[in-house]
């Protein structure tokens, strides 16, 4: 599942867009300007920002609001409880134009104050639209727990005072984070919640923003029709609303899902339609994904120019989103918030107490002396701050120095991340694609974590010239940027072996013969000796017979309560003392609900648990055998779950691949 459709999915949940007509606009614009009682002014004036906020156009929204406010502070009706409801209301359609142009600093400084106003007078309706946003900004930034906690606490005020719409889009919420998460069965238990809520109280908006969640989870479990068919039905309903930003974002999802079907120039028409639209409106988190997925498009088409020509926008804009600044802004605001919280409190408590007694002349005394005291150290310190300050002089030119190469360093640094991002797209596009494997697999799952952003393991699969289906499981030597280029190379030089071979152990003899040779140029006085470990299994479907040729990978099959092993040649598909020897071939007649699971040595070799010790391929094969009656998606949940739990605070120390193929 590709982030676009995560991201664009929590701001439609968490803020309801309803769309004015342009004649609304123009009579509260006039109303603002012509009414004399400036409390009927401030109301026109948050009416107007709501409408402008409705139809996208925000910096006009937050010109009306901040006039709002200003006007506000101004009489006495601001000061009221109606006052400062209407006030607080203002601050959150001010922090929502902000978040939808991804100015996060500033739409959490709206949300904030808003939320402890509807604190202070007890509306927790309010608090709990508020506690929404601000769950938003954490998810954007990557705290899922913390937006998970956010969230809940809305739920649970919304539950308390049975306020349905709030219960919906709250639950709503919940299901986006669920399915961020990976818990594909609790987004969807949280999504149906909320769209049944919707369709009783008869609110499109809702129904079409639940509609793109629920076609988001089926799009990460790879179900493209069921995800396809509520994408578009999301998209009907999102121009019905006039809602440009709900159909720029169903429509990129739709461009996504199609670019994965491989379906270039259908998904670029549509990525290209969402980029217009989403520049229209500002909306800069989903012109951001469309410049990301057109780079790829064109990439796929060999159309490096262009694709270069997406991927500088893609930077430029996600840079102006995600910057340090903003980052270190948004810590300072939750903490000035939980400080401000903690101080209101307290004040509460300490109204309730008596006065406190005059300070005595004893007290009065102390602090004179007290001043006379620091007036006296401020001398001092000024004299050594004189001295000091030559001191500084001598050593600031050296500190720029320092500062300037410093500089340059991270410029570098950021140069060489961008190019092995970009490095990974076009890696990715030498394995095995979800279109081919779909297209021979009845059932399956690839569970695929590379250490570094590129990867030395690899899967590739192949139609061969006899009609059966190749599929390899590899481990190039090294891993990263070395065993992403290794893996190039070992790709190529199997595509070019299939060219003559159909045997597994005849395939990898002469990829090995390849390898050898393209690496004699490498520098070295003996030829290089990299390669790759590796598992090839060849599927004859018409005989349910699998071929297998192996090079250190093992070959798990599960069959029931049984578990046949298929153990490797103990070498590498590479120069070795034994390179002169044929790998073994070996045959399996398949059964119907076996399962053939193939591996590199990434997760047996992970340390981690209590002790730190290594995870072993007994332990993991068992894990396997227990659970192979499980769906396969189901299986690959329960395998990253395992994984992740087993790592722990410690780092992973290789590329994983396992792949599952139920017959």
């Amino acid at each position: 599942m590709s982030k676009r459709a995560i991201l664009v999915l929590y701001f439609l949940f968490c803020s309801t867009l309803i769309s004015f007509c342009q004649n609304k606009i123009d009579s509260l614009s006039a109303l603002a300007k012509s009414d004399k009682d400036d409390s009927m002014k401030v109301k026109h004036l948050n009416s107007l920002c709501n409408a402008y906020e409705d139809q996208g156009a925000y910096e006009k929204a937050i010109e009306a609001g901040k006039a709002c406010i200003e006007l506000a502070k101004t009489i006495s009706f601001g000061k009221s409880m109606r006052g400062e409801k209407l006030n607080a209301n203002t601050l959150t359609n001010l922090g929502t134009c902000y978040m939808y142009q991804a100015n996060y600093d500033m739409a959490l400084e709206e949300y904030f104050s808003a939320l402890k106003i509807y604190e202070r007078i007890r509306n927790d309706k309010g608090r709990a639209a508020c506690q929404l946003n601000i769950g938003t900004i954490y998810k954007n930034q990557g705290k899922l727990d913390k937006a998970l906690e956010m969230d809940s606490s809305a739920l649970k005020l919304f539950t308390d005072i049975g306020f349905k719409p709030g219960i919906a889009k709250a639950a709503g919420t919940m299901g986006t984070l669920y399915m961020r998460k990976g818990y594909y069965n609790k987004a969807l238990e949280s999504d149906f919640i909320a769209l049944g809520i919707f369709k009783e109280l008869k609110d499109k908006a809702g129904i079409s923003i639940t509609h793109n969640s629920i076609a988001s989870v089926y799009h990460s479990q790879g179900n493209y029709g069921k995800a396809l068919e509520n994408y578009r039905n999301a998209r009907v309903l999102f121009e019905e609303l006039n809602d440009k930003n709900g159909v720029a974002a169903s429509t990129a999802n739709i461009g996504d899902i199609l670019l994965k079907q491989n379906k270039i120039p259908e998904a670029k028409s549509q990525l290209l339609l969402s980029l217009q639209v989403a520049i229209e409106i500002g909306a800069k988190e989903t012109a951001k994904s469309d410049y990301e997925a057109l780079a790829f498009c064109d990439s796929i088409s060999g159309d490096w120019k262009g694709a270069f020509h997406y991927h500088i926008l893609f930077k430029q804009i996600n840079d102006s989103i995600f910057n340090i600044e903003s980052a270190k802004k948004t810590a300072e605001m939750t903490a000035k918030y939980e400080s401000e919280k903690k101080e209101s409190q307290i004040k509460l408590l300490e109204k309730d107490k008596e006065k406190q007694s005059a300070i005595t002349l004893e007290e009065k005394k102390r602090q004179r002396l007290f001043l006379y005291s620091v007036i006296l150290i401020l001398l001092i310190v000024a004299v050594f701050a004189g001295f000091m300050y030559n001191r500084w002089k001598v050593t600031q030119k050296q500190k720029h120095l320092i500062e300037k190469q410093k500089h340059l360093v991270e410029e570098h640094q950021k140069e060489i991340i961008d190019s092995i991002n970009y490095a990974e797209r076009i890696q990715r596009s030498f394995i095995a694609t979800t279109e081919i494997l779909n297209e021979n697999l009845h059932d399956y799952f690839v569970l695929f974590k590379p250490k570094d952003i590129v990867s030395g393991d690899f899967y590739w699969a192949s139609k061969l010239n006899n009609g059966t289906f190749a599929l390899a499981t590899a481990d190039s030597t090294g891993h990263g940027v070395p065993g992403a280029i290794m893996s190039l190379l070992n790709v190529t030089s199997l595509e070019k072996a299939i060219e003559t071979d159909t045997n597994p152990s005849e395939i990898l003899n002469t990829t090995r013969k390849i390898i050898i040779e393209r690496l004699k140029k490498d520098g070295s006085l003996e030829g290089g000796k990299d390669g790759m470990d590796t598992s090839l299994t060849v599927y004859d479907f018409k005989t349910n017979k699998l071929t297998i040729a192996a090079a250190n990978n093992p070959v798990w099959i599960i069959r029931g309560s049984e578990t046949i092993e298929i153990k490797p040649d103990k070498m590498p598909v590479g120069k070795h003392d034994r390179q002169a020897t044929s790998f073994t071939q070996q045959e399996i007649e398949l059964k119907q609900g076996d399962v053939v699971y193939t591996l590199t040595d990434g997760f047996p070799d992970q340390f981690g648990g209590e002790k730190g010790k290594k995870f072993m391929s007994k332990n993991l094969r068992e894990l396997l055998a227990a659970n192979a009656h499980l769906p396969m998606q189901d299986q690959k949940e329960l395998l990253e779950i395992t994984f992740k739990e087993w790592v722990g605070d410690l780092e992973q120390i290789d590329d994983v691949t396992l792949i599952g193929v139920r017959v």
